[in-house]
């Protein structure tokens, strides 16, 4: 019997590493190698990818901006009413966040900062990786370079800025239609090779994927999914159109006019192509990326400078409510209470009003909250376990703006 098992374990053995052999010989045919050899070792994301890819220093501000202090320690023990996979709980605010692999936790009242904590071996001098908070910078980006008249207006098709496009069924989409996330480009999630997932994240080209990547689809019908083309495209359209390289339009628009006291990076697929990754790979320290919120919180101003048009952060992050829920049938916000916009999220205060965010993957937010004057950053090494964030966000920022009225 033992013999028996032991053989069958045997022969189950080496069908698989027959399988795996002919996987990774069928892989080497159809993508190249550094694609490959990315996506097996590296395997899924993580918050230290920003050691895997190349990068763009994005330096920082020759006038640092450094925010006044008003630090509140009662919000430490804040006692926070969450829940995790439907059941009710409720914590302190600091032992809540150590325990959720929280890795920063600023919030910024009345433009001053009232708490500042670091977590699970990080501190305010560590990296931390954006994931897709990336594309809410892109659309800030995109409404920066209307601005400047680089883009007429978001309602352009794509291909006055990709010429391969025209006379293609490509040439219907617009850029209101990436940023949405409506356009009829097809995307297939998943983690093995062949995913668009996999693409879109370890490509060493992503400008030749996006714009080789021409399959449409009806089956979205005209609804909101998540697709990883949209923020390629992005890229491709300012550097084409700003004549730089995003990071650097980056820099020169934003990070300088905000004021960031450090250095921060955007990574990019390779060194050979250097495009950056758009769909998630700006790295920072937390300090910096917290008065992104502060700006748009003040109607793009900063720092004693216009950065960005008032109306575009109007148009770009906030959603109608209540909210068409056949728009988001069958997509993650299916059955949330969160809209959607130009990337960014956007979902009902207490006090009837909308509060936006950006959001990435293991739970990085930054959290704006208009009507209390509240900016939240949170990063971290996973989502944790707490089933919504900005319900613990909403929920902060109420207690703060309620304070002040008393």
């Amino acid at each position: 019997m033992k013999k028996k098992t032991a053989k069958l374990l045997i022969i189950f053995l080496t069908i698989s590493l027959i399988g795996s052999v002919l996987l990774l010989f069928v892989s080497s045919l159809l993508f190249s190698p550094q694609y490959v050899f990315r996506t097996i070792v590296n395997g899924n994301s993580d918050v230290m990818d920003y050691k895997v890819f190349p990068e763009r220093i994005i330096q920082k501000s020759s006038q640092p901006y450094r925010y006044k202090y008003s630090l509140n320690d009662s919000l430490k023990d804040m006692s926070i009413d969450y829940t995790y996979k439907g059941k009710e709980r409720k914590k302190p605010l600091n032992s809540f966040l150590k325990e959720t692999n929280t890795t920063s936790f600023i919030i910024v009242h009345d433009d001053k900062v009232v708490l500042e904590e670091y977590f699970n071996g990080y501190d305010k001098d560590s990296i931390n990786t954006s994931f897709s908070m990336a594309k809410s910078i892109d659309s800030l980006l995109i409404g920066k370079a209307i601005e400047e008249g680089y883009i007429k207006s978001e309602k352009q098709s794509i291909a006055d800025f990709i010429s391969g496009f025209k006379g293609t069924n490509m040439e219907s989409i617009t850029i209101e239609d990436l940023l949405l996330m409506r356009s009829t480009i097809s995307y297939e999630e998943g983690k093995l090779l062949f995913s668009d997932d996999a693409k879109t994240y370890y490509m060493p080209d992503l400008r030749n994927l996006a714009l080789t990547h021409i399959n449409l689809t009806e089956k979205y019908e005209g609804r909101f999914h998540y697709n990883n083309y949209h923020p390629l495209l992005l890229g491709i359209i300012l550097e084409r159109s700003s004549g730089k390289h995003v990071a650097d339009f980056f820099q020169q628009e934003v990070w300088d006019k905000i004021g960031a006291e450090n250095d921060a990076s955007w990574s990019l697929d390779s060194k050979k192509t250097g495009f950056e990754k758009m769909e998630s790979g700006i790295n920072f320290k937390a300090i910096d990326f917290v008065k992104i919120g502060s700006m748009l919180l003040n109607g793009g101003k900063w720092n004693g400078q216009h950065i960005l048009n008032e109306e575009w952060i109007k148009q770009s992050t906030l959603s109608e409510f209540p909210r068409n829920n056949d728009e988001y049938k069958g997509s993650f916000l299916e059955n949330s209470k969160i809209g959607y916009k130009y990337m960014w999220y956007s979902t009902t205060n207490d006090n009837g009003g909308l509060d936006f965010f950006a959001m990435g993957k293991y739970g990085q937010y930054l959290y704006i909250s208009p009507e209390n004057n509240v900016v939240i950053l949170r990063t971290g090494k996973s989502h944790g376990d707490v089933d919504r964030w900005e319900d613990i966000f909403k929920e902060i920022s109420y207690k703060l703006g309620e304070n002040k009225s008393r």
